[in-house]
């Protein structure tokens, strides 16, 4: 056993893991319903804007996800120009097509943050994963623009995906932990080896991200609560921003019976770490631990 800086003891796999770590700019999931006052304590939109450039910031609010794409895009658009943005558009696609066409791709080649709105997960797979604006989005975040989404927006960052599963194991939004109570499918990958969800205590959907996490257990499971986003830079940590709470589950030392049980069958889950840690705390994603107080 070996000790983290906090002092906690460590087991082996753990204090001994090798570190993988893209370099690219910040990323930052939101759990969705943002606070969108102006004048109000809305933390979260005002930090994607500064690391955005603040008043310099050319901002492009991609509403894919959304069945009423226009109206949220004006949104942002008003939003985030009466908050100082020098430059906000909206990028529209409605089919496959508009993904791979050179305006979209111009268009975010001059953007200096990438705003992902909330909706439909399905839309956001159907019409972007794969595509040039997908490709275009990752290579703008590793050049070092900020990356952001909420809600559905957000789950799309990861590598791993969570979609509403076939309805076999019941709604996704019960306490229980159910296998085949979510599919899984490809994100965009600007964050590894976790997976995301959103509206997280607002929905009940701890039974939800266990259900993935169990069939994936070496990915770090994050619930963010509604108001609340986490802040992903270069240095490997990950900041809470907002008013709500981040629920973080590590599987590297975690079994469990997924693959003995039937789909519908509830779940056991042994030797995960839960973590719950509020707004400005900080968690080591290298090291899978929060980082102490005095030295956030």
């Amino acid at each position: 056993m070996s000790k983290s800086d906090d002092g906690t003891r460590l087991s082996a796999p753990v204090a001994s893991a090798p570190i993988r770590r893209l370099r690219q700019g910040p990323v930052m999931p939101i759990g969705g319903a943002e606070d969108k006052e102006l004048g109000s304590e809305g933390e979260v939109l005002e930090r994607f804007l500064e690391l955005a450039g603040g008043s310099a910031a050319r901002i492009v609010v991609i509403p894919t996800a959304s069945r009423v794409a226009d109206e949220v895009g004006s949104d942002y658009q008003k939003i985030f120009g009466e908050m100082g943005a020098s430059g906000v558009d909206v990028l529209q696609v409605e089919e496959r097509l508009d993904a791979n066409e050179p305006p979209a791709l111009d268009l975010l080649g001059e953007a200096t943050g990438i705003y992902i709105s909330g909706g439909d997960q399905s839309r956001l797979v159907s019409l972007l994963a794969g595509t040039k604006t997908m490709e275009m989005i990752r290579m703008r975040n590793a050049e070092g623009i900020i990356v952001a989404g909420t809600s559905a927006g957000a789950s799309i960052l990861s590598s791993h995906m969570l979609v509403g599963g076939s309805g076999r194991a019941g709604q996704s939004g019960t306490a229980s932990a159910k296998k085949g109570m979510v599919d899984m499918v490809a994100g965009f990958g600007l964050l590894q080896d976790m997976i995301i969800d959103q509206h997280f205590s607002q929905r009940g959907r701890m039974g939800r991200l266990l259900s993935a996490f169990a069939a994936n257990p070496g990915l770090l499971g994050i619930g963010l609560d509604e108001d609340t986003a986490v802040e992903i830079g270069q240095d490997g940590c990950l900041e809470v921003l907002g008013s709500g709470m981040v629920t973080i589950i590590d599987g590297r030392n975690s079994t469990s019976d997924y693959f003995e049980r039937e789909d519908g069958e509830v779940l056991t889950v042994i030797d995960s770490h839960l973590f719950v840690l509020g707004p400005g705390r900080r968690f080591d994603l290298d090291s899978r631990r929060p980082v102490p107080l005095d030295q956030a």
